[in-house]
C-alpha cells in the first residue's frame, strides 16, 4: 500500500495537464511542508511515496542541471527550493520508501521529438538516480503519441546501474498497471504471464481481462514474474484543485480497494494531492488518518496465532502443516496430490469476517482454485469460492462465528 503524490506546475495553473508553456513563476507554495505529507501518508498505513519529479509539462520540482524550466527559476524560496530533496529526506526520517515519477513526455523540451531527447532525460534520469539516496521504484508514464522514439533499453539499463533496487513501474520489466485507475484487480490476478507483457507492451494488451491462465500461458515462448499494480484517486483529478471536493465515499471506497488489491495479489497506490499552500488539505487529511484506524481495525487480531493447523498430502516433514504461520518454513502438497485440505483450529470459538490465505512465491504462483469451509453443526459448509492467491488474499466472508476452517 503506497502513495503517489501529483505536486508540480499543474497545482498552480489549476490544470490537469497544461502546456509546457506556463512560467516558472507560477511554482510559489507559502507553507510547503514535506514532514506534513509523509506524516499523513504514513499514518494511513502506506510503505511507499511515488513523487511526480516531473510531469508531462515538463516542469521539474528539483533543480535540474538541463533545464531552467525548473524550481530554480521560480520565486519559491528565491530557486533555492529542492521539493525532490525535502520529500526523499522526509521519507527516511519516517521510514517510508521513496520513489520517483518521471514523464517521457515533455510538452516544454524543445529536443523532444529528436534522439537527442533521450541524451536529455537519461541525463535528468541520473539526477534523481544519483542525488537523493535509495529509491524504491521509478515510475514512467505511457506514451502512444508516437512523437518521440524512446530509448526504454538505455533508461532501464541506467535505473539499473544507480538504482539496482529499483522496481520500473508501469513501462518497464518488474512492475505492470493492472489496466484500470478503480483500485481494483482482476478476479485471477496472476503474477506469471506471457513476456511479451513487459517492456511498454500496449495498453491495450494490459486490460485484457485473462493474463495468466493456462490458456494463455500455454504458448507463450517465456514467462515473467511481472505483478500488478492498482491505482485510485483521492480527489476526482490527479492535481488539487480549489473547485473540486474530496469524494466523501473515498474511505469506504479505499478500504473496499485495498481488500481488492493488497488482498487481490497485488499493490495498492493511492493518490493524494497536495494544495498550492504546499500541504496536504485538510479534508483530505483527515480522510488519511481515518483510512489507516480503519485498516487497524479491520485486522486488529489474527485469531490463527497459536491456532493447530492439520492437512493431508504434505511433501514431506519439513513442509507440513505445523510450518503454516511459524515463519519458520512453509506448507507444500505432495507431488500428484488430487485434492489437498488445511484445516485450522482456533481452539475457540471466534468471530470473524475475513480469511487471509498467503502463497509461498518464492517458489512461484501455484493455486489455480480453492475453497473455504466452516464446520456447523456436525458437517463443513462452504463460505467462500476462489481462484489464484499469489503474495496474499482477502476473503471477504460474512460475519459468523466459527472454531474451525477448512
Amino acid at each position: 500500500f503506497i502513495a503517489f503524490v501529483h505536486y508540480g506546475m499543474n497545482t498552480f495553473s489549476n490544470t490537469e495537464w497544461g502546456s509546457g508553456r506556463e512560467p516558472a513563476k507560477y511554482f510559489n507554495p507559502a507553507d510547503f511542508s514535506a514532514k506534513q505529507w509523509v506524516k499523513a501518508i504514513k499514518s494511513a498505513g502506506m510503505k511507499g511515496l511515488i513523487l511526480t519529479c516531473k510531469f508531462s509539462d515538463g516542469f521539474c520540482i528539483w533543480p535540474s542541471e538541463y533545464t531552467e524550466h525548473s524550481v530554480k527559476n521560480s520565486p519559491w524560496l528565491d530557486g533555492e527550493g529542492d521539493v525532490v530533496k525535502e520529500v526523499s529526506i522526509e521519507c527516511r526520517n519516517e521510514g517510508i520508501k521513496f520513489g520517483i515519477y518521471l514523464s517521457p513526455y515533455d510538452m516544454h523540451e524543445k529536443t523532444f521529438g529528436t534522439d537527442a531527447y533521450n541524451d536529455y532525460f537519461v541525463n535528468q534520469l541520473t539526477e534523481l538516480c544519483t542525488n537523493y539516496g535509495d529509491i524504491f521504484s521509478v515510475w514512467f508514464e505511457r506514451d502512444e503519441s508516437g512523437k518521440q522514439n524512446y530509448d526504454w533499453e538505455r533508461y532501464y539499463k541506467t535505473i539499473r546501474k544507480l538504482q539496482p533496487d529499483a522496481m520500473i513501474c508501469n513501462c518497464g520489466p518488474d512492475i505492470r498497471w493492472c489496466g484500470n485507475h478503480s483500485g481494483i484487480g482482476r478476479q485471477s490476478e496472476w503474477s506469471v504471464v506471457p513476456k511479451e507483457l513487459i517492456n511498454n507492451a500496449p495498453a491495450s494488451k494490459l486490460v485484457e481481462p485473462d493474463l495468466g491462465s493456462r490458456k494463455k500461458i500455454r504458448k507463450a515462448k517465456e514467462l515473467v514474474w511481472f505483478p500488478a499494480i492498482m491505482d485510485m484517486k483521492m480527489r476526482p483529478g490527479w492535481f488539487f484543485h480549489d473547485h473540486e471536493t474530496p469524494n466523501l465515499e473515498v474511505l469506504s471506497k479505499a478500504v473496499m480497494c485495498y481488500f481488492k488489491s493488497v488482498g487481490n495479489n497485488g499493490t495498492f497506490i493511492l493518490n493524494v494531492s497536495p494544495s498550492h499552500s504546499g500541504r496536504i488539505d485538510k479534508k483530505d487529511l483527515e480522510q488519511l488518518v481515518t483510512l489507516g484506524a480503519q485498516l487497524d481495525l479491520e485486522f486488529k487480531e489474527d485469531f490463527t496465532e497459536g491456532a493447530e493447523f492439520t492437512a493431508n498430502n504434505c511433501s514431506d516433514d519439513l513442509h507440513s502443516a505445523k510450518f503454516i504461520n511459524s515463519g519458520k518454513s512453509y506448507f507444500r502438497t505432495a507431488k500428484n496430490a488430487r485434492k489437498t485440505e488445511i484445516i485450522v483450529n482456533m481452539g475457540e470459538v471466534r468471530s470473524i469476517d475475513k480469511i487471509v490465505l498467503a502463497e509461498n512465491i518464492r517458489t512461484g504462483q501455484q493455486v489455480e482454485k480453492f475453497s473455504l469451509y466452516y464446520f456447523f453443526n456436525k458437517r463443513w459448509r462452504k463460505i467462500y469460492k476462489g481462484t489464484t492467491i499469489g503474495r496474499k488474499k482477502i476473503c471477504i466472508i460474512s460475519p459468523m462465528e466459527a472454531k474451525r476452517i477448512k
